[in-house]
């Protein structure tokens, strides 16, 4: 029996998409083309071919992945390839629209401006493509045949391919400012990328090693409102078992949980690592009866 189709959340994916990719565009017409900066993927190709030959991106950028999609088609399961083929149009058509109707944005030619805006704004729109399952085509579908046939890891695939597009760039603009400002550009765009798509609440955890354990643990409780884990260990060299605390806090609770712990026992061994995203009572929503 076929899957049912939700139609609201298919034509919401949609319409995300196509947001996503007009806000993408938007920051490669205003920021990255008028910059002579570099960019990786399908429109890098494009932008590549626009600065040798003066060729429209957005049919630059339709003509590379024409091919592309012919033979990811052919690969690639057909439900990843229709979203694709959106994306593809929808970049297309906005990227276009944009190079016909630009916004006059003011930076006083700063392109360090441009390339902190630029990072941003793309990133933005190409998370808000990737959450709702995506893509705009290009060397992502050159990726995933890549892996699928030689095992190679996307990411690296994705990385390699980039750097040669960018270099490629970088060779015909043959200034030195661009490959600064496109090193920022691609290190804001990931970064903003990697914080959306992974999203959630970054924090701290902390392990400490106590015989006061419990006293911390009451402590951390009555003045933070934060639980503790309690687990059990063994000294590798006396073979004696010890006292283990196990606590997540936000960032800035990271300087009161030291106090209190410290405050106990000066000899405490801690130990405090990032975490990356958050979930559950106290963080995600509000604890129960407080």
């Amino acid at each position: 029996m076929l899957k049912k189709i939700n139609y609201k959340e298919f034509i919401k994916k949609l319409l995300l998409i196509s947001l996503g990719s007009a806000i993408y565009a938007f920051a490669f017409t205003h920021f990255i083309i008028p910059s002579r900066m570099a960019e990786g993927g399908g429109t890098g190709i494009a932008l590549l071919i626009y600065y040798i030959t003066g060729l429209q991106t957005s049919i630059g950028t339709l003509l590379v992945n024409i091919p592309l999609f012919i033979l990811g088609y052919k690969l690639i399961d057909k439900k990843t390839m229709l979203f694709t083929l959106y994306g593809i149009v929808m970049l297309t058509l906005w990227i276009g629209f944009f190079e016909q109707y630009q916004i006059i944005i003011d930076l006083g030619g700063d392109r360090l401006l441009a390339a902190l805006f630029g990072g941003i704004v793309a990133g933005a729109g190409l998370a808000i493509v990737f959450l709702n399952g995506g893509s705009t085509g290009g060397i992502d579908i050159l990726a995933i045949i890549i892996n699928k046939y030689y095992n190679i890891p996307i990411g690296k695939v994705i990385y390699i391919l980039d750097a040669i597009i960018i270099l490629g760039t970088l060779l015909v603009v043959r200034e030195f400012p661009p490959i600064l400002y496109t090193l920022i550009y691609i290190y804001i765009l990931a970064k903003i990328l990697d914080h959306l798509l992974e999203g959630g609440l970054p924090g701290k955890a902390v392990m400490i090693i106590s015989p006061n354990i419990e006293e911390i643990s009451q402590e951390i409780s009555s003045n933070m409102e934060r639980g503790m884990t309690f687990l059990k260990g063994e000294g590798s060299y006396s073979r004696k078992g010890i006292n283990i605390g196990y606590c997540v806090v936000s960032v800035k609770e990271i300087k009161a949980i030291k106090e209190i712990i410290y405050k106990i026992d000066k000899e405490a061994f801690v130990t405090i690592n990032n975490v990356q995203d958050i979930m559950g009572e106290g963080f995600s929503f509000k604890p129960k009866g407080r």
